[in-house]
């Protein structure tokens, strides 16, 4: 079936071929041929399908591989920015770099999933990436989680917003301050700090991260040189880790 339209295809291209290097005087198209085509494609239409199914998986490899160059070229970044928060195991052969928002529902469902799994395997490293996105509520508890590095409660504080059920774009200035109090921070002190001109530009810096690597929303998980997008299940995030091991085994 492929050798018929490949000859097909064949004839056509140098019957033009031919067509074109005659000159100006020559008329002869290949109808005959274009009718045979078009015949052969209506009685085999599977062949439509075949190059469909060929384009969308020559594409998603083209995908794949400018991913892995755009996360390679942007590799220190993600993973070795000091003023990052890590969960897990610093030193893991690992690393899931989290894009999250503390009013994000879909964030605070999967902190238990990356919890369990620090817990599980000592081989994980998380890095934290506060993605402010969905509005004043996330700006404010951004900066104020990324202030309490300054007491030595980030880890803390994160805890407390990501377990926080205040619902989606209603999380308050006074109700980040109360979460907040509630974990041992000087709220007087965590309010100055997170007025910082270095917060400010740390969360512009991380959604200029997430846009140059195809991050969108929230949460946004880097793991080894695959970007997935939404919460992932336990077992699906298990099996990507374990990919990235594979990935880096000689």
């Amino acid at each position: 079936m492929r050798t018929a339209l490949s000859a097909l295809i064949t004839s056509y291209l140098l019957l033009a071929g031919t067509t074109v290097q005659a000159g100006p005087q020559a008329t002869r198209q290949p109808d005959d041929l274009d009718t045979r085509i078009h015949a052969y494609l209506l009685a085999h239409p599977e062949v439509l399908t075949e190059m469909q199914q060929a384009l969308a998986a020559k594409q998603a490899a083209e995908r794949d591989a400018q991913t892995r160059a755009t996360l390679a070229a942007n590799h220190d970044a993600l993973v070795a920015d000091a003023g990052d928060a890590v969960l897990g195991n610093p030193k893991g052969d690992v690393t899931i770099v989290e894009f999250f928002d503390d009013e994000c529902p879909y964030c605070k469902m999967m902190a238990p999933t990356l919890e369990a799994v620090v817990k599980a395997d000592p081989g994980v490293r998380v890095v934290l990436k506060e993605l402010a996105v969905l509005g004043p509520g996330s700006e404010i508890a951004a900066r104020y989680a990324l202030a309490a590095r300054q007491q030595s409660k980030y880890l803390a504080l994160h805890a407390a917003l990501m377990a926080d059920k205040t619902p989606e774009h209603q999380l308050t200035e006074a109700r980040v301050k109360e979460i907040a109090a509630g974990v041992g921070l000087d709220t007087a002190r965590l309010e100055r700090d997170s007025q910082s001109a270095d917060i400010v530009v740390r969360l512009q810096r991380t959604r200029a991260l997430a846009q140059t690597i195809g991050i969108r929303g929230t949460p946004g998980l880097v793991i080894g040189d695959t970007v997935h997008s939404g919460a992932m299940t336990p077992d699906a995030l298990v099996k990507a880790i374990a990919a990235a091991r594979a990935a880096k085994t000689p």
